[in-house]
């Protein structure tokens, strides 16, 4: 074999999201659980997710959940929805937002 190339691992990358991807469970009392839907997001419970370019929504500001540290996943709902607590307090509860832009993706991206 000539020039073989070595098994390699692709990167993680940072996924787009759907329009307001992000629905707070209640309000009133931090912290927040809130379930974000990544359509076919193959993740675990305890896996470490990064969240980026999010509008601010139902009192959570968008340095809320863009923390730099990224949150732990708290429970998988189904094959496109994942629960987070956010250790702040949503206003409402049961309002979805996030805007157009969130992506989700490792703590830190290679470029």
């Amino acid at each position: 074999v000539r020039d073989p190339r070595p098994d390699r691992t692709e990167p993680v990358v940072k996924v787009l999201l759907p329009f307001n991807p992000f629905k707070t469970n209640s309000g009133g009392s931090s912290p927040t659980v809130v379930t974000v839907t990544e359509p076919g997001h193959g993740r675990s419970a305890s896996d470490t997710v990064r969240f980026r370019d999010v509008e601010g929504f139902d009192g959570l500001s968008s340095s809320t959940i863009q923390a730099a540290s990224g949150y732990s996943i708290q429970s998988i709902v189904n094959t496109d929805k994942y629960t987070i607590s956010v250790s702040a307090s949503a206003t409402s509860g049961s309002v979805a937002g996030g805007g157009g832009f969130a992506s989700a993706g490792p703590v830190t991206v290679e470029n």
